[in-house]
């Protein structure tokens, strides 16, 4: 790597050369020759065994941007020329001699992948979601298959104890409830073996309940005399939820509204209108680039939505993992709100349950207009085919997976608005035409 940086003759193809794995080649020749033009005007050749640092300017996030991808810049290049399977700038460390690394508070940083060192370590983000090898008692918030056998999973993974579940005499309002500390991965396993059967067992208990079901409605029913719930909409809407799919920040298709309490969300060509079925093979979409094409061919039997008891279950049919964001499970089980959960293959978790959102709708009553409409988040649930993004991912924002759906759950939009027209608007005086 003497003349890494040396631009004589055809800079990208000779930096090309020193790229490592043969996955997104496309990509890394995008990131690359955006090095190329920021690079241009310097004098970066080092000849010698100890090469100089090679900056680039901070943005404002940290964050580089290269074909819909936002990642850090130096996982980025150290990803193309060192390690292809880097998930997270948590595995990588600078070098002492590195006199701008990522986490200095200059404006520069260094982009030299041979000015940081990777990590190994039990600990780091690739060894978090590996092998499964310590034996947990506690029930999981996702559902095991009746027919299927426990498994052992890694101690790092969240679980959901319904034994502590149910809620505080104090109930949080949404804008007040605590979130764990800062976590360096930001997606979660749930599911069952992919060897397992893909059936539904029994629902997993409420979020507002333990494992005692007579103190549990008991308990329910003091708190809804506490908060009556008065946000029944006069006009239920006939469609439960709407679907809309993308590729990456570009709607395709129309949005299909379910009115069948089960929809499938799969990847086949059926011509047919079904009202239980949704074939994302039909659309067509003339920007569609060859990541989005390879994703399609992987979704498969897709996903199958489930409506039980006003609550939202989706089942993971496919062979490759799907990756759902879920405000109102996350709240659940006390996570941070934008964290995208990891369903494997045969898989299932409930993504919405409409006695937490009541109970938080009714307490957000009280507190104005402002933490009320912030509970429309949790109507919205997001889920991407095969392509995780978050903290761990080189793609941060749902936006940047090449296949994904919006979900959005219709009769929750419905009992908001009816509680928002009883609450006084927010004051005007903060708003104006030039602030």
């Amino acid at each position: 790597m003497n003349n890494l940086f040396s631009f004589h003759g055809p800079a990208v193809k000779k930096l090309l050369g020193w790229r490592q794995g043969d996955e997104e080649e496309k990509w890394a020749e995008k990131a690359v020759d955006s090095l190329v033009k920021k690079l241009r005007k310097k004098k970066t050749a080092n000849p010698g065994c100890v090469s100089k640092c090679v900056t680039i300017p901070k943005s404002l996030d940290g964050r580089l941007q290269v074909s819909h991808r936002k990642g850090l810049p130096h996982v980025i290049y150290c990803k193309v020329w060192r390690w292809p399977n880097l998930t997270s700038h948590n595995e990588l460390k600078p070098i002492p001699d590195c006199l701008y690394p990522y986490d200095s508070k200059l404006d520069h940083i260094c982009i030299n992948p041979y000015h940081y060192q990777r990590i190994e370590t039990s600990s780091s983000t690739s060894q978090i979601y590996s092998a499964i090898t310590q034996q947990h008692n506690h029930p999981s918030i996702y559902h095991h298959p009746s027919n299927s056998s426990s498994h052992n999973y890694n101690s790092t993974v969240h679980y959901y104890n319904p034994s502590n579940s149910a809620l505080p005499n104090n109930i949080p309002s949404p804008l007040e409830m605590p979130y764990p500390p800062y976590q360096s991965q930001s997606s979660h396993f749930f599911g069952t073996s992919p060897h397992s059967s893909g059936s539904l067992g029994a629902p997993s208990p409420s979020a507002l309940s333990d494992d005692d079901d007579t103190t549990a409605h008991h308990y329910q029913n003091q708190i809804r005399m506490m908060y009556p719930l008065h946000t029944s909409p006069t006009n239920q809407p006939d469609s439960w939820c709407s679907i809309v799919y993308y590729e990456l920040n570009t709607r395709v298709g129309q949005q299909y509204r379910v009115t069948s309490h089960k929809v499938t969300v799969d990847g086949f060509t059926n011509p047919s209108d079904s009202l239980d079925r949704i074939c994302l093979g039909l659309l067509s979409n003339v920007n569609r680039n060859p990541t989005i094409d390879n994703t399609r061919r992987h979704i498969g039997r897709g996903v199958t939505l489930q409506l039980v008891k006003c609550n939202v279950t989706l089942v993971n049919n496919s062979e490759f993992p799907v990756f759902v964001q879920s405000r109102n499970s996350n709240y659940k089980m006390n996570l941070k709100p934008n964290v995208a959960c990891r369903i494997p293959p045969g898989g299932n978790m409930e993504i919405f349950n409409t006695n937490l959102f009541l109970e938080m709708l009714n307490r957000a009553k009280f507190d104005g207009f402002n933490p009320l409409y912030d509970l429309q988040k949790m109507c919205y649930i997001r889920m991407s085919f095969a392509k995780g993004w978050g903290e761990s991912y080189h793609r941060q924002d749902v936006t940047s997976t090449p296949c994904w759906i919006e979900i959005q759950l219709c009769k929750p939009l419905a009992h908001l608005d009816t509680a928002l027209n009883e609450v006084e608007p927010p004051d005007h005086h903060k708003i104006s035409s030039v602030s």
